[in-house]
């Protein structure tokens, strides 16, 4: 059964969220020309704690002054799409294109040979998965149009589940790791043999612990072998202060990576002072 026929659905957000778009809404107003937006979401989703609805990234996008000069929204869920249908309607005077499907297969073959280095077109990229969807590849021919910002939020908690604590991950899980993070070299790392076991007897593998900065320090590592430079990262935590996410911005332009250290940097003072 579709979505015909259901109740309107709407989006609920944890506070780690609003703070996260906040960040990005201080560096769009920074920095303006073009948004895609993958894995949009709904437009306005609804806080968790207040039950008040707060912009979404696409609605932060559309209310940057000065404005873009086009923006995609990408997304899956067909009750999204209505949403962000809504939104298009309510601000008919910007130029907004909605796609439906999967964020990389349409960036690949949309939207990066459409802003092209010869064009002059430059364009911000937000990608906001809920897992671990965003392809390694996907990542680097954004790199390699050398045209695009990426604003990245990385699923530290998604990649940490998948890791087995007395278990060496094989198979699809290496697979999986292979396609999100760009290799698994860095497993051996993480994992070693329990010396409490005796000799000839079967010897368990351990998993070290995994710091959350310790992993979002590896995926920054990754980002900068295709992208010159990128932000420190800021680790996202859910009311448990649980890690959920690393917010990242990389890019080939120098300026653009100092706004976004100097908006993290503010942002993560004030975190401090709040609790």
């Amino acid at each position: 059964m579709g979505d015909q026929g259901k109740r309107s659905r709407e989006e609920t957000i944890g506070s780690w969220s609003t703070e996260k778009l906040e960040l990005l809404a201080k560096y769009l107003h920074a920095y303006a020309t073009i948004m895609i937006d993958a894995f949009a979401g709904s437009g306005r989703p609804r806080a968790r704690d207040t039950r008040e609805y707060v912009a979404g990234s696409p609605l932060r996008a559309l209310q940057t002054e000065p404005p873009f000069d086009g923006y995609w929204f990408i997304e899956l869920k067909s009750w999204r799409i209505e949403q962000l249908t809504k939104l298009k309607d309510e601000f008919a005077n910007r130029r907004i294109e909605i796609m439906r499907g999967d964020c990389n297969k349409m960036l690949r073959e949309t939207v990066i040979p459409h802003i092209t280095y010869a064009s002059f077109q430059r364009g911000v990229v937000f990608l906001d998965p809920y897992g671990l969807q965003v392809e390694w590849s996907t990542v680097r021919e954004l790199a390699e149009a050398k045209t695009f910002d990426l604003f990245v939020n990385f699923p530290l908690m998604a990649v940490t589940r998948v890791l087995k604590r007395s278990e060496r991950p094989t198979g699809k899980v290496v697979q999986t790791l292979n396609r999100v993070v760009g290799g698994s070299d860095w497993i051996d790392r993480i994992y070693h043999l329990d010396p409490q076991m005796r000799l000839f007897e079967e010897t368990p593998v351990i998993r070290e612990s995994m710091p959350a900065v310790w992993l979002a320090g590896l995926y920054a590592d990754r980002l900068r072998e295709v992208f010159p430079l990128a932000s420190k990262p800021v680790i996202m935590t859910n009311s448990k202060n649980s890690p959920l996410y690393a917010l990242f911005l990389t890019s080939h332009n120098e300026t653009a990576v100092k706004i976004m250290d100097d908006i993290f940097s503010r942002y993560l003072r004030l975190r401090e002072i709040w609790r």
